[in-house]
């Protein structure tokens, strides 16, 4: 498991242990968000029966006032009743309980990055201690989601690097992928001719045309300084694949405008799928790498 998934889950074991105390609920749980993880639970501690599962997908509760605040105490009496979770087709729940919930919300986004969750048979009622208690926690919980966050993205593109695939490669034996290696053909001359700051617009630029050429759960990496990876789950079969590297490619090769000039670019892509194989992720990178510089030679003998 990597440092990251380990990190955030000890920080959960942390927050659960100091609630056990001071709360006489029957079941505590920690959820994270990230992206990733998908609102899931990563840490959970029960008195008697088990409410909720480890790893189960906890429903997204709204923010009731987006712009005004980060944080937000949600009281359900009985989560059968609720509506909100009615409507997110999600139930994870062994059984109808009272649920008090405290979400924690990027403040530029509104978007939920994770919850502490107290569970009872009968209506919990909190004590103001309780109530401070739980805002600290939950404050906690969301810079250390933040902070790892931050330390698995890269910060020029804001795409996942390549921390994040190590976890993926760690972490993902039972998911069917398909790869694909991109590769920026000749990047290095437009640096040189227009300095490394247009470069390094260019590469924001091209992370941008990615993430609009490819569906939210596909995982988007910048693997080296010109070079991207991307990886899909359950594609149909390899032509999808074939009709997606079309596409990338062409999105790419569209001009760039910097500085009120145009920047052309063209794009070698690599790939490579688990479709009727046994590969692990990392031999099909490696395949992607090696199919994506045949590629990049066939197109300099032509």
């Amino acid at each position: 498991m990597s440092s990251h998934v380990r990190s955030i889950e000890d920080a959960a074991a942390g927050i659960i242990h100091t609630l056990k105390h001071i709360s006489k609920v029957n079941t505590i749980c920690v959820t994270a968000n990230d992206g990733t993880l998908s609102n899931r639970i990563i840490g959970v501690y029960s008195r008697g029966e088990q409410l909720v599962p480890y790893g189960a997908a906890m429903p997204v509760l709204p923010n009731s006032l987006p712009n005004q605040q980060t944080t937000e105490f949600h009281i359900i009496p009985s989560i059968m009743d609720d509506s909100r979770i009615a409507a997110s087709g999600c139930m994870p729940f062994a059984r109808d309980c009272a649920m008090v919930s405290v979400s924690l919300y990027k403040a530029d986004t509104a978007a939920l990055i994770g919850s502490i969750c107290l569970l009872d048979h009968n209506p919990i009622e909190l004590t103001e201690a309780v109530r401070e208690s739980l805002q600290s926690l939950a404050s906690l919980l969301g810079y250390m989601i933040e902070l790892e966050n931050a330390s698995l993205t890269d910060s020029l593109t804001g795409l996942y690097n390549r921390r994040y695939l190590t976890h993926l490669c760690n972490n993902g034996s039972d998911k069917q992928y398909s790869v694909l290696f991109i590769d920026i053909d000749d990047f290095k001359e437009v640096n040189d001719r227009y300095g490394h700051d247009t470069g390094d617009f260019l590469l924001q630029e091209v992370a941008s045309r990615l993430r609009a050429s490819v569906r939210r759960s596909d995982v988007l990496i910048r693997y080296g300084g010109d070079e991207f990876l991307i990886c899909f789950q359950h594609l149909a079969d390899n032509n999808d694949l074939m009709i997606i590297a079309d596409k990338i490619k062409l999105s790419l090769k569209q001009p760039y405008l910097i500085d009120d000039q145009l920047v052309y670019i063209y794009a070698s892509v690599g790939m490579s799928s688990k479709q009727g194989g046994g590969s692990t992720l990392r031999e099909l990178i490696t395949d992607a790498d090696h199919s994506m510089y045949h590629m990049k030679n066939s197109d300099k003998t032509e």
